[in-house]
């Protein structure tokens, strides 16, 4: 990984991983790359970055015109790339841009009892460990443990994070 800050780029053979601290502010991801925001804790920081310039290309340092999203989006499905998946964690960001689509596992193909049992309840409605844990009468290890296999195969998302309340969905087929 290379990193500075807790800020990370990590490729791996069948993705690369852009990390970034601090979350996202001001939108939601299900707005990324729709809406034509950015926002920033800083306003005034951003006004003086905007109107820096790089030594070597004299390129400017940040855009603030919202438009990085929709070119990577549009960049991916043109190589026939899967879109972007963005994970907002609330201490940290981070993208997935993946080298081919993630194959589709149907649930039942070959999900352990738990990992089927959890994956069925959250088809009811979005949950927490706690939930879960009460109403499939599960430990919390075994739950969080079915949830990193599923959210692995793309069938279960994480909403929320360290710091704000954490709950699971499962996502459309």
């Amino acid at each position: 990984m290379v990193g500075w800050h807790g800020r990370g780029v990590r490729l791996r053979r069948d993705r690369l991983i852009v990390s970034n601290p601090g979350g996202l502010y001001g939108i939601t991801v299900d707005r990324l790359g729709r809406d034509a925001v950015t926002s920033a804790r800083n306003a005034r920081l951003v006004a003086i970055r905007q109107h820096a310039r790089t030594p070597e290309t004299g390129a400017r340092v940040i855009e603030v015109l919202a438009t990085g999203i929709p070119i990577v989006a549009d960049a991916m499905a043109e190589a026939g790339l899967p879109p972007a998946h963005y994970i907002d964690a609330a201490i940290r960001f981070t993208v997935v841009l993946r080298r081919q689509a993630v194959p589709v596992i149907r649930p039942g193909d070959d999900l352990n009892e738990t990992e089927l049992r959890v994956y069925d309840t959250l088809a009811a409605g979005t949950r927490s460990v706690a939930d879960l844990k009460q109403e499939l009468n599960l430990s919390a290890p075994n739950i969080r443990k079915a949830l990193r296999e599923l959210r692995s195969r793309g069938l279960v998302e994480q909403l929320g994070g360290q710091g704000r309340p954490t709950t699971y969905r499962k996502l459309s087929e």
